[in-house]
């Protein structure tokens, strides 16, 4: 898979740890570092932590324990869809049946790790990490390909215009848009069409402003 060779050793790596065992998270950190991750961990284990972390910093991916004191990983999963945070979100738990796994997963998480098998967790986080990855690079095609369409509509409109009467200010030459903004004839040009307008005098005008060149 592209994931497993897409990696570079020193990849710097943001993780906010939610586990209440200070010698588990250690085990995370250390893991990931292992594998060549520059990690930068946070910590918490109640709400207010975990609130306050999401609003003084941004994640690469989140790690998190099933049960939290007062709360668990479930209501962590709202918590994020309430913030409709994207962050990837890996459960790292010390056992879970597969009945709360899947559930976990339907709720929003990317994966699991049990925690005796930490050994996955790297290739796990470089996997969601390029999921991630893939579903940006979805959404910037999206909303430029919508900006696009959005520009040819403003152009057929101002085609349309083209074959009957264009409003062009007998004093100053500026061209009135399909929107109602007045426009330099030269910045209308560039905007609606592929030319690229050259600055440049004719010789009726270059006379006006020059004569003594024509003398």
């Amino acid at each position: 898979m592209g994931f497993e060779t897409a990696f570079i050793a020193g990849q710097p790596l943001h993780v906010l740890v939610m586990d209440d065992s200070g010698e588990d998270v250690d085990r995370c950190v250390r893991t990931l570092r292992m594998h060549g991750y520059n990690v930068r961990a946070d910590l918490a284990s109640r709400l207010d932590e975990f609130m306050e972390q999401l609003r003084q910093a941004s994640y690469d991916v989140i790690l998190c324990e099933f049960q939290l004191p007062g709360w668990n990983a479930l209501e962590v999963l709202d918590r994020l869809e309430k913030l409709e945070q994207k962050t990837p979100f890996i459960l790292v738990t010390g056992s879970l049946d597969d009945a709360t796994a899947a559930m976990v997963i339907d709720r929003g998480a990317h994966d699991y790790i049990l925690k005796d098998r930490l050994g996955r967790l790297p290739l796990a986080v470089r996997r969601v990490l390029r999921e991630q990855r893939l579903l940006n690079e979805r959404q910037q095609a999206a909303d430029e390909r919508a900006r696009l369409l959005k520009r040819l509509e403003n152009t057929l409109a101002e085609v349309r215009r083209l074959n009957g009467l264009l409003p062009i200010c007998v004093t100053c030459k500026r061209i009135l848009s399909a929107k109602g903004f007045w426009s330099r004839m030269e910045v209308y040009i560039e905007r609606y069409s592929e030319a690229r307008v050259s600055p440049s005098l004719c010789p009726d005008c270059a006379s006006t402003r020059y004569p003594e060149c024509f003398n």
